[in-house]
């Protein structure tokens, strides 16, 4: 039986009220797609460098990522549960702790970032700070999705596909792979949709300097403090992203399921 109460309708609409009601207010603001007086350059380099970091870093989080969150999806060992809770932190971290954390260790006088800057290679207030950024703070949504989408896979497929002769890596190219692919791809647009947002992280540890590390929240950032109508035409192009991102899931999680 499902509760159709005044009250849990009345709920409902008044949290999706809530949420959509800034949503409105942008779209419904006169010339909110003015493109009077932009700066069409300083546009084009917040997009390439959001554009360049995060396939960069996304290559790389597919590389580890995939493989760490199969381990982690059919393994078990001492200690696994809480070691995996680890990879909850930087879910949960302010992203001024972030940046913080990332300077004090890749930065020029760093952990491992003094290391790096004898061997000529500069860290902090570069592109390279972006891409950490980018990716700390996505690869473990990855890696926790996609271990979820390798749980899902029925394990009785993969013991009859082992009991007829395949191996590991035939009984995951064959069985595993196919059933888990999509929600591996959820897990991609998830994870690459957070590390393009991030903002404080990456204005603590790379900096906000147009054309090399200012990505598109940075270039917003320094929009409003000059022409609204600036911020608002940079806002569209991330709104119009999440809007892909958001449908794309949608459409196949309903698959996945």
């Amino acid at each position: 039986m499902k509760p159709r109460t005044p009250f849990l309708k009345a709920s409902y609409f008044i949290a999706l009220s809530f949420l959509l009601l800034p949503f409105f207010s942008f779209v419904m603001r006169p010339n909110f797609l003015s493109v009077q007086h932009l700066d069409l350059t300083l546009i084009w380099e917040s997009l390439r460098v959001s554009l360049v970091s995060s396939l960069i870093s996304m290559g790389f989080v597919m590389v580890v990522g995939l493989p760490a969150s199969y381990f982690m999806a059919t393994s078990t060992f001492p200690f696994k549960r809480a070691l995996d809770a680890f990879f909850n932190l930087p879910q949960i971290l302010p992203p001024a702790v972030i940046g913080l954390l990332l300077l004090f260790t890749y930065g020029s006088h760093g952990f491992i970032g003094r290391h790096l800057a004898n061997l000529g290679i500069r860290t902090s207030f570069s592109i390279l700070a972006v891409i950490l950024t980018f990716i700390f703070v996505s690869l473990p949504i990855f890696i926790n999705s996609c271990s979820l989408a390798f749980r899902k896979v029925d394990p009785g497929l993969k013991e009859v596909a082992a009991g007829l002769g395949d191996g590991p890596m035939k009984v995951f190219v064959r069985i595993t792979w196919p059933l888990a692919k999509k929600g591996v791809l959820i897990s991609f647009l998830m994870a690459w949709s957070r590390g393009l947002a991030e903002f404080g992280a990456t204005m603590m540890f790379a900096g906000n300097l147009p054309g090399v590390t200012q990505t598109l929240p940075l270039a917003i950032f320094n929009a409003l403090e000059r022409d609204v109508n600036h911020a608002l035409f940079l806002s569209f192009f991330m709104f119009i992203f999440s809007g892909f991102i958001l449908i794309s899931v949608h459409f196949l999680s309903k698959e996945v399921d």
